[in-house]
């Protein structure tokens, strides 16, 4: 009994390791992966992602985004492709494996021009969006801390505080719902989009941000890290030429032979 329990002690460590390589079902992608990983396996992930990335182009076109529809049809996707969605699944080290992989072998395949780069960001910015939307509030904080983003919630007593000004920035808040409403202290130069529309309030240096205005803010980080690395994929690519072959050209050719007959 002493055996086994001291198994199972094992285990469950290991499984918090494995698991503090993904803390979250989202992420801003900031390091590569590391380790191998076979060809079969790298193209298969490439198709499940082009599959996972043209659902929700296509889920955006026949729903409301953010509806019920929309959401529950975006979560069964991700549940049918095998990719992370949620927290508080209890395994969820190999879906987030997949999606973090997986993000990445598109961008060699994504990076080659104007239109398909546009196209990449937007359909990861949509899947950002649906998960932060389902993240649980109790996780928020940590998730923006690993994404090094600079938002601090503030405390009951400082919302309080500037309670009036807050709701005299932010139109669409009401007291009852200000009370209900995280609100986050973020650098003045990381709301300028909410400062030029007049929908913050500011104060020393930092603006005062309701949850539902920072999730424009976020996505608009990811979108410059997103759009900058892709910039300096192509770059790289460009250096390893082959006898006139580019390595993500074969990753290209071989999506559209399996993904777009």
């Amino acid at each position: 009994m002493q055996f086994l329990g001291g198994n199972r002690r094992k285990l469950r460590l290991a499984d918090d390791q494995r698991n503090a390589c993904y803390p979250h079902s989202l992420q801003f992608y900031l390091q590569p992966p590391s380790g191998n990983i076979s060809l079969i396996e790298f193209e298969n992930l490439a198709i499940d992602r082009v599959k996972l990335l043209k659902a929700v182009e296509n889920l955006g076109v026949s729903y409301v985004k953010g509806s019920e529809q929309y959401q529950s049809k975006l979560e069964a996707e991700l549940r049918k492709l095998k990719f992370s969605y949620r927290e508080n699944l209890e395994d969820e080290y190999e879906p987030r494996r997949r999606d973090h992989i997986s993000h990445f072998i598109l961008r060699l395949a994504y990076c080659q021009s104007e239109e398909l780069r546009r196209w990449f960001i937007q359909q990861e910015m949509d899947l950002l969006r649906f998960r932060f939307s389902i993240l649980p509030k109790d996780k928020i904080q940590s998730f923006l801390k690993d994404s090094h983003l600079q938002f601090e919630a503030i405390s009951d007593e400082e919302k309080t505080l500037r309670e009036q000004d807050i709701m005299a920035s932010s139109h669409s808040l009401g007291g009852v719902q200000l009370e209900l409403e995280s609100v986050y202290k973020i650098p003045f130069a990381d709301a300028l989009d909410l400062f030029r529309g007049r929908k913050v309030y500011l104060e020393n240096g930092f603006a005062y941000v309701p949850l539902k205005d920072i999730v424009a803010i976020i996505l608009n980080e990811f979108r410059t890290k997103l759009s900058k690395a892709l910039a300096v994929i192509l770059r790289k690519l460009l250096e390893l030429l082959f006898p006139g072959v580019c390595v993500c050209a074969r990753v290209c050719a071989c999506m559209r032979v399996c993904v777009f007959p």
